[in-house]
């Protein structure tokens, strides 16, 4: 017997090595970016649920990417570049204790070339009073309708009561309201990442650059940034604050979803196992096929996310010696001169390279495409790109004929600025995509189901939780 009880007690003892470690909560928050970090603290702090989340990354943050030079010692946000002062952003720093401030902006020379041949262009922007103008007019024209999409499709109005003006391709809004001295401005500061602008639908487009924006630029809202010109600070004060409740380089490979609540088997990048049991899921990722790979979509699911297609976005720091110094080269189809604005590249392009500032030799590079481009992908691109602008004498060879292009930092911000056609809007679109929250017991936020800035969807959050809640 006592043999018989040492076996037994050395078999569980080995089967405690392996067996997983089990999380119980109330509510499992898949992504950290900006919705889901947002909504793990509020529903942690202020409704007192249990909750743990689960990201991919090795930190959180989602599109904010900082990077340290070695060299300098200075920081980078070659990511997201600021917060507009929208809904509970200001008051969210407060309570994080991040400092803010008026962001710092670098004064570049600009240059424009075709980056499919490396010619330059002789493009000339509109005047400075003219693009003000112009975006007045913009704003004028939109503001209406702002109420259908911000901070998120909660009063989307019936298929057959959409303002029409939102399902105009946008160069066509464009001349109906006479604002083209807006476009280079729009495209050049977040526009680009809906892919082919000109022809994205005004709706989209608004996703991207809208009222919020245009009250930034018109002087009528602000926009800051940390004190620090860290923006990941704001995400490392989340961390700490969440503690052991952040799952990090942690994927999911397998779920059950019932209303009853949820099973989750994860793993971490060091090969660890653990099983999620939670009584609610917040999907804070893009429904992209690959994202949603692991979480058995039924008919429903499946049925409104095939509809969705989707740009890439991706942003990298890179050096070069050719590269301007204090310049930008910006991608410019030579059709596009003198000033046909609403001749813009289409995906799948590199957008430009900005120089960074701060006595360094680093540029940011941003990339767009329609649908999945691998960074190998993105990142050949790049390096295509200037050469073709290196051997058209664009930018001056270097004395050294074999210097290489460094990526220092690279980010993939996967699929973004998801879309429908104007067809499946006019077929309840919507209605059907906002049918989706509470089904199976999963709610879901992030910018498929608003918009990508990361002010606009802590505002959709604070809609969202208390219906989850509920």
């Amino acid at each position: 017997m006592r043999i018989f009880g040492s076996l037994i007690v050395s078999t569980v003892c080995v089967a405690a090595t392996w067996l997983p470690e089990v999380i119980t909560r109330d509510v499992a928050i898949i992504g950290g970016g900006a919705s889901g970090a947002y909504a793990a603290v509020r529903l942690k702090e202020d409704f007192n649920k249990s909750i743990v989340l689960v990201e991919k990354a090795n930190r959180l943050g989602g599109h904010v990417d900082t990077y340290k030079d070695p060299k300098t010692g200075n920081w980078y946000d070659f990511g997201v570049q600021n917060w507009n002062d929208y809904g509970p952003a200001k008051a969210f720093f407060d309570r994080m204790g991040v400092p803010v401030g008026a962001p710092g902006r670098n004064v570049l020379a600009s240059r424009y070339a075709d980056f499919t041949t490396g010619a330059g262009v002789n493009f000339t922007p509109p005047a400075n009073a003219d693009r003000v103008a112009a975006l007045g007019r913009f704003l004028n024209a939109t503001a209406p309708y702002e109420q259908y999409f911000l901070p998120g499709y909660w009063n989307w109005p019936a298929p057959d009561k959409i303002p029409e003006d939102l399902l105009l391709p946008f160069s066509d809004f464009v001349e109906k309201y006479d604002i083209r001295d807006s476009v280079n401005q729009v495209f050049q500061v977040t526009g680009m990442g809906v892919g082919d602008m000109s022809n994205a639908l005004t709706l989209y487009v608004l996703g991207a650059f809208g009222p919020p924006m245009m009250r930034a630029f018109l002087g009528q809202g602000a926009s800051f940034t940390p004190d620090t010109r860290r923006n990941i600070a704001l995400y490392e004060a989340i961390q700490t604050r969440l503690g052991a409740n952040v799952l990090l380089s942690t994927v999911v490979t397998s779920s059950i979803r019932t209303n009853l609540g949820h099973t989750l088997y994860t793993k971490s990048a060091d090969g660890k196992a653990r099983i999620i049991i939670a009584r609610k899921l917040l999907m804070a990722i893009e429904p992209t096929p690959a994202n949603m790979e692991p979480f058995s979509l039924d008919q429903a699911e499946q049925s409104v996310f095939s509809k969705f297609k989707f740009s890439t976005v991706q942003a990298g720091i890179v050096a070069h010696p050719s590269l301007p110094i204090n310049g930008t080269i910006i991608n410019t189809p030579a059709a596009a001169a003198p000033n046909n604005y609403l001749v813009l590249p289409k995906p799948d392009f590199v957008v430009r390279f900005d120089h960074m500032g701060g006595g360094s030799d680093l540029f940011r590079v941003l990339v767009v495409g329609a649908g999945v481009v691998t960074v190998q992908q993105a990142q050949d691109m790049v390096r295509q790109d200037l050469a073709r602008l290196i051997a058209a004498g664009t930018l001056p060879a270097t004395a050294d004929p074999a210097a290489l292009l460094e990526f220092r930092a690279w980010a993939d911000h996967g699929g973004m600025h998801m879309h429908a056609s104007a067809k499946e809007l006019r077929d309840g679109f919507v209605q059907k995509l906002y049918a989706l929250q509470g089904r199976r017991g999963t709610w879901w936020t992030g910018g498929a189901f608003s918009v990508q800035f990361q002010s606009i969807l802590w505002a959709y959050d604070d809609v969202l939780l208390p219906k989850m809640l509920a």
